[in-house]
């Protein structure tokens, strides 16, 4: 199919017509584009014009609108050519010469430095391609190209431009897709939202790919597919899948509530164990350092020896008559020394003797 346009009144509204090849129309086998293995092409007794009659963009991506020309009987030398917008006798708004000079147009005809879109190829060989990158839904429409040959005469053309019958560029966005898990009582809900542009076409398929039928709702930015399983349902794979123009995007949640509980049961008695293996160790290292510590206090009392400090005794005056006696002695590595102090009251006096305990 080719895509023709017309206009009506001063609104610019416009209808697109699309209709079968006519007989001036063939599939060009041997001319592949880059997104397309076949493409149309207008015959006439001096030249062939190929071009694709549809094009698909996605929003922010590129699209490469081809266009050929060729001379198979005659020689013709190609000078210029150029693209127009939904409009056969429109304004240019690129243009390219076959000393490889691009210039951009706008409205009013002013030339503009080079910037997107950009035409590729070789001019004086016929194959070129109209280059459109960060594409925006407003790229959406039909591109004409046109050729400006010296072996072509203003009579047989438009002018003297050979241009071709448009091709079609379809912008959108590819499906974009949620899909959630809610456990509610006895029941599995089981959501799948889809986006893009067109809307897409939303499936919902169960552990062996066929498809349940689900609520559906939707709008004008959304499509929403809802179905809600019974406890227990069948373990495995469900998938969400939503399809457009643009492609293909699934979403997959696997299931298995009985696994599921016993994993976390599983789990918990983990912990449980590994709690109480740590509890056991900590109380097991303090017992043991506290028995070390009283083995070693024993072990002083049992073998120190005390002598008398050659200093001599330090005596206090004391209100009372008491009498009161402090051992302390202590181990030390080596050869080191500790002391005893011993203390005794009489007569309201306290005498302090130091005496010295080696092990």
């Amino acid at each position: 199919m080719y895509g023709i346009i017309s206009k009506f009144g001063q609104d610019g509204f416009s209808i697109f017509t699309f209709v079968f090849a006519s007989r001036d129309f063939k599939v060009c086998k041997n001319c592949i584009f880059a997104q397309h293995k076949e493409k149309k092409c207008s015959i006439s007794s001096t030249y062939t014009l190929c071009f694709l009659p549809e094009v698909l963009g996605t929003v922010d991506g590129d699209a490469t609108i081809p266009c050929d020309l060729t001379f198979p009987e005659t020689d013709g030398k190609i000078t210029y050519m150029s693209w127009t917008k939904n409009d056969t006798k429109g304004l240019s708004f690129i243009q390219k010469y076959d000393n490889g000079v691009v210039s951009h147009l706008n409205r009013e005809g002013t030339i503009k430095p080079p910037k997107q879109p950009d035409i590729l190829g070789n001019v004086s060989s016929g194959e070129v391609s109209l280059k459109i990158r960060k594409l925006k839904l407003s790229d959406v429409g039909i591109y004409y190209c046109w050729f400006l040959a010296s072996n072509i005469k203003k009579s047989e053309t438009n002018n003297g431009f050979i241009g071709n019958n448009g091709t079609m560029l379809v912008v959108g966005e590819k499906p974009k897709i949620s899909f959630v898990k809610q456990l509610r009582n006895a029941t599995i809900d089981l959501t799948c939202m889809g986006s893009g542009i067109p809307l897409p076409n939303l499936d919902l398929l169960d552990t062996n790919g066929a498809k349940l039928y689900s609520r559906k709702k939707s709008d004008a930015k959304e499509i929403k597919l809802q179905i809600n399983l019974p406890e227990p349902a069948s373990a495995g794979k469900y998938t969400c899948m939503g399809t457009n123009i643009h492609g293909e995007t699934r979403v997959e949640i696997i299931l298995g509530i009985h696994n599921e509980s016993m994993f976390v049961t599983i789990g918990l008695i983990a912990g449980i164990v590994f709690l109480a293996l740590i509890l056991v160790t900590a109380l097991t290292a303090s017992i043991y350092s506290r028995r070390k510590t009283l083995g070693k206090r024993k072990g002083c009392e049992n073998t120190s020896t005390c002598k008398v400090s050659p200093s001599s005794p330090t005596t206090l005056e004391l209100p009372s008559q008491n009498t009161t006696s402090v051992n302390v002695c202590g181990t030390s590595s080596g050869q080191e020394a500790t002391y005893e102090i011993l203390r005794a009251t009489s007569s309201g006096k306290e005498t302090i003797y130091e005496t010295l305990c080696t092990a």
